[in-house]
């Protein structure tokens, strides 16, 4: 019994000839039915090839298919000789015997690239699709996505989440006066002062702009602490003594909301967050607030009315 025989009968179904030698012998009996079996496989491997080599390039992404196709085509090649050698009596085993180890060759080759290769590339594209190009922090996107499952999932437990709400103070006029390239490096630097405070189950994230968000599984007080610490973390590290790169010192306003003790829908807790930074930087900016906040009076400017009021 050969190795095509196996390959065959778990993923294809053909491979007729080699089961009936497995039968014992029950081959001899059916000879025309076996070599119809043999002939479609062959059939259908080369349509297979023909349908998906014109799409293949070199990508990398695509050598799977590459290799399988070669594999359908070897397969294909395998079963018309196989088919002569019983119809005709040909004297052609060597042949067979190689081509059909050139098609395991391409076989295994195949699946090695679909499984190693293609699955990195598969998990480097993801990565992108939810990490923000410039900073490396998570996208708004991924942040709303991860946010609402996380307040779904704290409805049916005790854990605790707080949502701090970050933006840098005066960045426009940083912008205006420096320009953007000098804007984006102190958006990375930002970034990297956030990823360094934030703790290993904290999810930090590019909210838009010069905004940025961080969930933390803490209760208010811890949170508070934290959001401080960042603070002060960002005044030290972004400031040109510390960064001669930085033209001019960054400073950012800090809002908190906190789950249950705020709000208890993540949308809102997001509302209220931003509104309490809006707040912070109406009382002198380079701080962190946590107090009142009228949503209806002052909102967000990118939030609707209707969201956060009564009418």
């Amino acid at each position: 019994m050969s190795i095509l025989f196996h390959i065959n009968a778990l993923l294809a179904g053909f491979g007729g000839r080699h089961f009936a030698e497995a039968a014992g012998g029950q081959e001899k009996l059916f000879p025309a039915m076996i070599e119809v079996f043999n002939m479609t496989g062959a059939l259908v491997a080369f349509y297979f090839a023909i349908r998906v080599l014109p799409g293949i390039s070199l990508d990398i992404r695509k050598r799977s298919w590459l290799f399988l196709s070669l594999a359908a085509i070897t397969f294909g090649i395998a079963e018309i000789i196989g088919a002569l050698r019983e119809l005709g009596g040909l004297e052609i085993n060597g042949l067979y015997e190689s081509i059909e180890a050139v098609f395991v060759i391409l076989f295994v080759t195949g699946f090695y690239y679909m499984f190693t290769t293609e699955h990195v590339e598969a998990l480097k594209l993801r990565r992108q699709s939810t990490t923000d190009d410039l900073t490396n922090l998570y996208t708004h996107g991924f942040f709303q996505t991860y946010l609402v499952n996380k307040v779904s999932n704290l409805k049916t437990d005790s854990t605790q989440l707080t949502v701090l709400f970050l933006d840098i103070d005066d960045f426009k006029e940083y912008n205006d006066q420096f320009g953007h390239q000098e804007g984006d490096y102190v958006l990375q630097k930002v970034a990297q002062t956030i990823q360094h405070e934030a703790r290993g189950e904290d999810l930090a994230s590019r909210y838009g702009g010069e905004e940025f968000t961080l969930i933390l599984g803490c209760k208010f007080e811890t949170a508070f602490r934290v959001a401080e610490r960042l603070r002060a973390s960002i005044e030290e590290r972004c400031s040109t003594f510390a960064d001669p790169n930085i033209k001019r010192s960054i400073t950012v306003s800090i809002g908190i909301a906190t789950f249950g003790r705020d709000a208890d829908l993540a949308d809102r807790l997001v509302q209220i967050a931003d509104a309490r930074m809006y707040k912070a930087k109406k009382f002198g900016k380079n701080q962190v607030y946590a107090g009142e906040v009228d949503l209806c009076k002052e909102r967000p400017h990118h939030v609707p009315m209707d969201e956060v009021c009564d009418i």
